[in-house]
């Protein structure tokens, strides 16, 4: 059985600090540059951003860690985000993510993917076609007590949470563009209602720095990015198949085409 665990404040806070001067050093860089020379018509940070998991799939709500008195919890989801794109054209992404608790502690979660664009996106012929990648790494700040009433949930109150996350991802190069690079910092807040099935509206606010090249000119940026969503946890107690979960949820940096689109389906286990 899943359980949250009481948060550890003292982690907590150094991860929280960790966090904010890791922000305070990315915001000190320049932007980089924002014109909108890319074949797939986005700037060149967003460029960068929507072609890595961060911006190509989509957040998913916070995964109900094991006690301390379990060993592990592992599990994947996998993910379908779509971005639409000037003259009806639009990005589309899969990906696979493996997910990693020992002991209660923080979630490590690794993603594959494959993200794909119309044949004719690009002005001259191009490859439509990359591979993509990145790492996360997720400690929870503090769990609430049961604190409010919600309507058509009388069984218990919704409980909250709040996580701080780490990203790093990486696209090959495709559309024109070279190899893209971003690194994130994440804090979700959500609500969780329900007992044996779980409904958690959740948000994901981002900061974001990313890496790029057009032509032969490298390209460094950042982006906030708000992400939200609705996971629904164990629904699969319908079918008889517990830990599964599903999210409907979208990512949005404020730019146009900013916005993607995504469904994840997800699979957790303590063996």
């Amino acid at each position: 059985m899943r359980t949250i665990p009481r948060a550890r404040w003292t982690t907590g806070r150094l991860h929280l600090i960790a966090g904010l001067a890791l922000l305070a050093l990315l915001v000190s860089r320049a932007l980089g540059a924002q014109s909108t020379d890319t074949e797939t018509g986005l700037s060149r940070t967003l460029a960068a951003i929507a072609s890595t998991p961060l911006g190509a799939l989509t957040p998913v709500g916070p995964v109900m860690p094991t006690s301390r008195d379990d060993t592990l919890l592992v599990g994947f989801r996998v993910q379908y985000g779509s971005r639409a794109l000037d003259g009806g054209h639009s990005l589309r992404a899969y990906g696979l993510v493996g997910n990693l608790q020992i002991e209660g502690g923080p979630l490590l979660s690794g993603t594959v993917g494959y993200q794909s664009g119309d044949a004719d996106i690009c002005a001259q012929p191009c490859d439509t076609d990359r591979l993509m990648a990145g790492l996360r790494y997720s400690s929870y700040l503090v769990t609430t007590r049961p604190f409010l009433r919600v309507p058509f949930f009388t069984e218990n109150d919704a409980t909250g949470t709040a996580t701080l996350e780490f990203g790093a991802g990486w696209a090959d190069a495709a559309f024109g563009e070279r190899e893209h690079w971003t690194l994130d910092i994440t804090v979700p807040l959500s609500l969780a209602v329900g007992q044996s099935i779980r409904v958690v509206p959740f948000a994901t606010p981002s900061f974001a720095v990313a890496w790029g090249t057009t032509d032969r000119q490298w390209s460094r940026g950042q982006r906030f990015l708000v992400g939200g969503g609705v996971t629904v946890q164990e629904i699969g107690r319908f079918v008889g198949l517990t830990g599964l979960d599903v999210t409907a949820a979208l990512q949005r940096a404020f730019s146009p085409h900013g916005t993607t689109l995504g469904l994840t389906v997800s699979w957790m286990h303590v063996p």
